[in-house]
């Protein structure tokens, strides 16, 4: 058989072959440029002109955006949280924070177990969750109404006096035989890092909170908060980024387990 018959347009497998093969191209660039981008809210993808050139990476100088600044979807912690946050402890300041608790011993003490114990938490930890409540970069019904009250200083003079009543070491949560799994190793596989890596004692970072006695329905409906996204304060999203690859079951386990390690350890101090 000669070539000018094969591609001719008398050859009908040649013009069969060709036209599913462009059927094909037109099917899967009408479903790519087009139907999938199509179906997304974002205000790039409106309109078939903007979902093909979206798709296809061309830019978008002609949307209605003047900028090209992204507005997140909920205010973000504004606290630069570093090591030497709150490290130096000011005893005028740890007076005035205890004058200032006696409004916070309602919910936050050992016995009512409706809110975490304040006892012996780290300073920079508690001044970051009330300058979050302020903010509105964390919420809750009554956390955010008082805080919402409060000045940068008695953020700080709080955090202090809360940060200034530390015992012993925080346990290192990891050593002790009864540790779940997910939290004396974590899951690596599903990028979870043990627990006791940012809240245990030596491996303790900035503005972590000690777990240690926390009311267990506290340190479920957190993590769950965190899975779900409903809480947005962690920073760089790790606390988000972990609770979201846990298992319902890790979460019970994770919370039971700080729950049942006793209470935060005795104040230290007098106050």
């Amino acid at each position: 058989m000669d070539n000018e018959r094969i591609f001719s347009l008398q050859n009908r497998w040649l013009v069969t072959a060709a036209g599913g093969m462009l059927t094909v191209i037109f099917v899967s660039a009408l479903i790519g440029f087009v139907w999938l981008p199509s179906a997304q809210r974002d205000p790039q993808f409106q309109g078939i002109w903007n979902a093909i050139c979206s798709a296809a990476g061309v830019p978008r100088p002609w949307l209605t955006q003047t900028s090209d600044v992204v507005t997140p979807g909920a205010q973000r912690s504004t606290v630069m949280v570093t090591p030497q946050l709150l490290s130096v402890t000011n005893d005028e300041a740890v007076g005035r924070g205890a004058t200032l608790a006696t409004r916070c011993s309602g919910c936050h003490n050992a016995s009512l177990q409706v809110a975490p114990d304040l006892a012996a938490q780290d300073a920079a930890f508690v001044y970051k969750q009330l300058i979050d409540f302020k903010s509105g970069a964390r919420t809750n019904v009554i956390m955010t109404t008082i805080a919402a009250g409060l000045t940068e200083r008695d953020a700080r003079d709080l955090a202090m006096f809360f940060g200034s009543r530390k015992a012993d070491m925080p346990r290192r949560y990891g050593d002790e035989p009864t540790a779940p799994p997910i939290v004396a190793q974590g899951a690596p596989v599903r990028n979870i890092v043990a627990c006791a890596t940012c809240h245990g004692g030596v491996g303790h970072k900035a503005a972590a909170p000690l777990l240690q006695g926390m009311p267990e329905s506290y340190l479920h409906e957190q993590l769950t908060a965190f899975s779900k996204g409903e809480r947005h304060n962690d920073i760089d999203a790790q606390m988000r980024n972990i609770a979201r690859n846990m298992t319902d079951a890790e979460i019970d386990a994770a919370a039971h387990f700080f729950a049942s390690t006793g209470q935060q350890p005795a104040a230290a101090t007098g106050r």
